[in-house]
């Protein structure tokens, strides 16, 4: 639509089918983020993003160099190390205090070993340089043994170097480095953040999405193609994933595991029945989450109907307790018993009142057979509490196989 890094068309544009009348202020919409995250939005948005800044630093590593880091004046590359898809390396991170970067790159610089971490960020707002420190690498490597022992060995004479984040070099970008746009005030600077191409159709253009999208824009009748804009296209795949969030939303049992056998939605149809008496796509989200929300509801109310056995003091209590007779040097947290606890009485309450599927004609009553079922299980739980605590606390910890946590939805 116009150059990388000019205002481009995408900014300039406004409708009132869009919430705030613009692409720019609708991405940053609280209650679009929300309905699009019940669909998975950012973290599909963000492992897209990852996968975009794995390959464009793959390229840097067979180039040994690229001018787009020409910050780091006279770096050669010569590994690259993905740690997103590393399992362990996020939650070991967070257990030291720290918060690792997407990857970790060897390089040299006049002939000296340099190390520094890199962050995909598509929202550059969300980046913080304390995550790609040279501080934080360095901390990274001694707080993490198993890392260490993954990747090759740091030399001697190695410096630990400040990183850098890569984001995408397009219109909302730009806006949010001159303030105009966003939640807050940015953290980092320009120098701190690699700009790199990316487009529409290399983000979003090869998703099951992709026809839902594109329908989605003829009913706000987009006056020019969405796959010519990275912003329209973002805005319009959360649209989409808003909309299977909210189709899911409106299917899933209110008390009980997803039947198996149910056929495939198809999202095309349930839009196109509802795009004729609609305004803008984005009203019909609105209208769709509202009409769906009292099941969200509903399905809350009975799983707080059916709560647990034990408040959380008798909990830490007697667990503690439990954990003291078997004389446990390794113990699992109070977290991870809790739920345990009671996703095992919760499926045994399910097991007494069956999947309970929407709609329900009888609300209040039904509320009331699933209470009555919880109070009698946990007449029975209390009975045998200890007795259960440690079968799970040896569970936890690995004395034989763990049963399945819950057979219940999440509401």
């Amino acid at each position: 639509m116009a150059s990388s890094g000019g205002i481009m068309r995408d900014v300039d544009y406004s409708s009132s089918t869009l919430p705030g009348g613009t692409f720019a202020r609708a991405i940053f919409d609280a209650r679009l983020v929300r309905a699009s995250d019940r669909g998975g939005a950012s973290q599909l948005i963000g492992d897209a993003w990852s996968d975009v800044a794995a390959r464009t630093l793959d390229e840097w590593a067979d180039h040994r160099s690229s001018p787009e880091i020409a910050a780091f004046n006279g770096i050669e590359i010569q590994h690259v190390y993905r740690l997103d898809t590393i399992p362990g390396v996020a939650a070991r991170a967070s257990k030291a205090g720290l918060k690792s970067p997407d990857f970790l790159v060897f390089a040299t610089r006049a002939n000296r070993p340099v190390v520094f971490g890199v962050d995909a960020k598509f929202s550059v707002e969300t980046a913080r340089p304390v995550q790609v420190s040279a501080e934080t690498t360095e901390k990274l490597f001694n707080a993490d043994v198993r890392l260490n022992a993954m990747l090759p060995d740091i030399e001697p004479d190695s410096v630990y170097d400040d990183g850098m984040f890569l984001s995408p070099d397009y219109s909302l970008t730009h806006a949010m480095f001159r303030h105009k746009v966003g939640h807050r005030r940015l953290t980092v600077s320009p120098n701190d953040v690699v700009l790199i191409e990316s487009d529409a159709e290399a983000m979003f253009g090869d998703t099951p999405d992709r026809s839902l999208l594109e329908q989605l824009c003829r009913i706000d009748d987009l006056p020019f193609s969405v796959w010519e804009s990275l912003l329209a296209a973002q805005y319009y795949f959360r649209l989409a994933r808003a909309v299977a969030g909210i189709a899911a939303d409106e299917r899933k049992p209110l008390l009980g595991p997803a039947r198996s056998d149910f056929p495939e939605v198809n999202l095309a149809d349930l839009v196109g029945k509802r795009s004729a008496r609609t305004e803008s796509a984005w009203q019909m989200v609105l209208d769709w989450d509202s009409e769906v929300e009292h099941l969200r509801r509903q399905r809350q109310a009975l799983h707080q109907v059916i709560g647990s056995p034990l408040s959380s003091a008798e909990l830490r209590q007697v667990s503690d307790e439990v954990m003291d007779a078997l004389g446990l040097v390794r113990r699992p947290s109070r977290n991870k018993v809790r739920r345990a606890l009671g996703g095992r009485f919760g499926s045994d309450v399910l097991a007494k009142v069956g999947v309970i599927e929407p709609p329900v004609a009888d609300f209040p009553a039904t509320l009331e057979r699933v209470g009555s079922a919880a109070r009698e299980v946990s007449a029975i739980y209390n009975d045998d509490i200890r007795e259960i605590l440690e079968e799970i606390v040896l569970e936890l910890n690995n004395a034989r196989p763990q049963k399945p946590a819950t057979t219940l939805d999440s509401p």
